[in-house]
């Protein structure tokens, strides 16, 4: 019996000293913001509009007045235009991670584990911590990192009234409009740089079936599709980025329609890519709505259709538009990705003048 207490004692000792060794320090992370955003764990699954409306609620009582200030803006505020893929400049609006202390960024990270899906937190954390990446020996650098992303609450948080969320930062400008049980993140900005990175023994990878999926649907084109497809033998740029809220460019490429069984599941796995960052329920009923869309859509691509290479591509339908796109700053447009996701039947949820 000792033995075999000693024994079982022995590898339980031997499981914890592994897991130890694998498990991430605060001297892994640039910032007290980065830690919590790397290490801390939500709770997911509530995605009530209550449950949404009481987490926010939550997050602001941890604030004081002036960072309420900062944080609480009308709902038909002009700054939930302003959201940008850049380093946040020093004026920029919202209150800022790094200004939190560590209890208020994990009251922050339960209000948006509500919003999001599991993918969709992930990855917004994820991207953040992408961005640490890019400070210059982990200093500070105005702009970069994870905390200079700045979180805006437009409207009162309610169960059934119109409010709104923006997480706002550099390679992240996501706007989440929540009206009762409907939600969308039209429109919104997701990239990362780099493209893959490890940290405290973890290896991530903000952007993955946007990548891969969409390198799986080019390869399965045949010769008449890709002749369509193709539009540039280099990739192209995003054309409806920030700054484009009501451009919708003619759509290029070629007709979804024509596509046999296996490349459309492929091409609803891609669309899922965004929108299933929102929750199950929400992104379900939006699914079901591209994919009845999905005849009316077009795919186009630039640049080779070999995995690896530098492209952009777009998927345009009725009420979707998607951009992906390599960037050449950083000398590694592999390294250097940038996203958009539109509705344009329902950007912001309807909750602005779309005058």
């Amino acid at each position: 019996m000792f033995r075999f207490a000693f024994c079982f004692t022995s590898a339980l000792l031997v499981f914890l000293l592994a897991s130890n060794a694998n498990a991430q320090q605060r001297s892994d992370f640039v910032s007290d913001a980065s830690h919590v955003i790397g290490t801390y764990q939500p709770t997911f699954g509530h995605h009530s509009p209550a449950h949404q409306a009481d987490a926010a609620q939550q997050f602001l009582a941890t604030l004081n007045q002036d960072q309420k200030s900062l944080l609480m803006h009308k709902l038909d505020s002009p700054e939930r235009r302003l959201w940008t893929n850049l380093p946040a400049p020093a004026d920029a609006g919202g209150l800022r991670l790094g200004d939190l202390n560590e209890n208020q960024v994990r009251a922050a990270c339960d209000l948006m584990a509500t919003l999001f899906s599991e993918q969709g937190y992930r990855k917004m954390c994820h991207i953040m911590l992408a961005d640490d990446q890019l400070l210059r020996g982990g200093r500070p650098r105005s702009g970069f990192g994870t905390e200079n992303f700045s979180l805006v609450i437009f409207g009162q948080p309610s169960p059934n009234l119109p409010w709104a969320f923006q997480l706002d930062g550099h390679h992240v400008g996501v706007n989440v409009s929540v009206t009762g049980d409907a939600m969308t993140v039209a429109p919104s900005f997701i990239g990362t740089q780099p493209q893959s990175f490890n940290l405290g023994g973890k290896k991530y990878r903000p952007l993955t079936r946007e990548i891969d999926d969409a390198y799986q649907l080019a390869e399965s084109l045949t010769d008449a599709q890709a002749k369509q497809a193709v539009q540039r033998p280099k990739r192209g740029f995003i054309r409806v980025g920030p700054g484009k809220d009501g451009n919708v460019p003619q759509a290029v490429g070629v007709p979804c329609s024509t596509f046999d069984s296996e490349q459309k599941k492929i091409l609803t796995r891609l669309m899922g890519q965004w929108v299933n960052d929102l929750p199950a329920k929400q992104a379900r009923q939006r699914m079901d709505q591209l994919e009845s869309e999905i005849d009316q859509m077009r795919f186009a691509w630039n640049g080779p259709r070999k995995v690896g290479s530098d492209v952009s591509y777009s998927i345009q339908g009725p009420s979707l538009i998607i951009e992906y796109a390599c960037q050449d700053l950083g000398g590694k447009p592999l390294e250097h990705l940038h996203t958009i996701y539109r509705d344009p039947t329902n950007e912001y949820g309807g909750q602005l003048d779309k005058k």
